[in-house]
């Protein structure tokens, strides 16, 4: 099931339906912030539907925050949000030096973000984007 990640800021309507089965009444929120330039929308897209997104915010002088990750209950337990970090990470803005990610509210993800390179910092797990 590969997964592709795509940045999201003019839904299609099959899109806009996708996005609020993974993030219900907050969809046009973040979809209006990602239009704004607030935000990062990334959709993982699977056989032409959104099976998940995240959310990568500007933080301050190229820290960004990786937050909302949402995969469909249907697809979880697949890769699913494994491949979708991993793509959107060949999409980084230019600035972004870092990521960071709260996960004390989801502990399963913390084998995940530790695999792709993220290591813990107190509360947050964070990335540093390699220096050339």
């Amino acid at each position: 099931m590969p997964v592709y990640a795509e940045i999201i800021t003019k839904p299609d309507p099959q899109d806009s339906n996708d996005l609020e089965i993974l993030y219900p009444n907050t969809s046009t929120k973040l979809v209006a912030q990602a239009a704004a330039g607030k935000i990062i929308l990334f959709g993982g897209r699977f056989n032409g539907r959104l099976l998940s997104a995240c959310t990568l915010t500007p933080i301050y002088d190229g820290d960004y925050q990786l937050a909302q990750l949402s995969v469909r209950e249907v697809t979880r337990r697949r890769g699913v949000a494994r491949q979708l970090i991993i793509q959107a990470m060949k999409q980084l803005p230019d600035d972004l030096q870092s990521i960071s990610a709260d996960l004390s509210h989801a502990p399963e993800l913390i084998n995940l973000f530790s695999e792709l390179g993220f290591t813990a910092t107190h509360n947050f797990w964070q990335w540093q984007r390699p220096t050339a």
